[in-house]
């Protein structure tokens, strides 16, 4: 268990919280628990530890493989006719910054919910499609932190010594659930990255916030 001070380390502005309502409404948190691509004449199950949180206008998913490569996405996404959205990417560790939408097709389960994305790429002229299952978990509790926020500036003080570091960082809070996903250099030249994410619960009392990493 962490106790952290807010202060202005997290200084980045709110994009969206979870509070606001709109006649639908995919918001929750959610854990992978089957990841299949379809394509070329065969279906491929990747083993993949997962989170995925919507808010009622964006989403963050982060998982990790069984070779420790993590791979994330942050983003909006907009509602279209029926189960049907679009998703805009903000940051992500495959495309960064670049602009690239993904049509997702939801279809709500009793325990949660299965997307498919139909077009997720193109191989060899062969096209490939995503399929995920992910399982609902409970809310346990709201603040005002909930919703999306982006990471201004990081310090690390240590007696009368403050040096800051460089790093890439977006953070979800929602329905007693946190998620952070970084991009951070290894070396002072900035050529080499390391990708990371964290996931866990949290409370707030007091302006004081406990998180407990899972």
């Amino acid at each position: 268990m962490k106790k952290i001070i807010l202060y202005a380390a997290l200084s980045g502005c709110i994009i969206y919280g979870c509070k606001q309502k709109e006649k639908r409404s995919y918001a929750g948190v959610f854990k992978l628990e089957k990841q299949m691509v379809s394509g070329g004449g065969k279906d491929t199950v990747y083993e993949r530890s997962q989170f995925k949180i919507y808010t009622d206008h964006h989403f963050m998913y982060a998982g990790i493989a069984p070779d420790s490569s993590v791979g994330f996405g942050v983003g909006s996404y907009s509602l279209d006719t029926g189960n049907k959205i679009t998703e805009h990417n903000i940051y992500s560790s495959g495309n960064l910054d670049s602009t690239k939408n993904f049509n997702v097709i939801i279809t709500k389960t009793d325990s949660g919910f299965t997307e498919v994305i139909p077009d997720l790429t193109v191989v060899k002229g062969a096209a490939y499609k995503l399929t995920e299952t992910y399982s609902k978990l409970p809310a346990t509790d709201t603040s005002f932190l909930d919703g999306v926020w982006n990471l201004d500036k990081v310090f690390w003080v240590k007696g009368k010594d403050t040096l800051r570091q460089q790093e890439h960082q977006y953070k979800i809070f929602c329905g007693g659930h946190f998620m952070f996903i970084h991009r951070y250099p290894l070396d002072a030249t900035n050529t080499t990255y390391k990708n990371g994410f964290g996931y866990g619960t949290f409370t707030l009392k007091n302006d004081t916030l406990s998180e407990e990493d899972e």
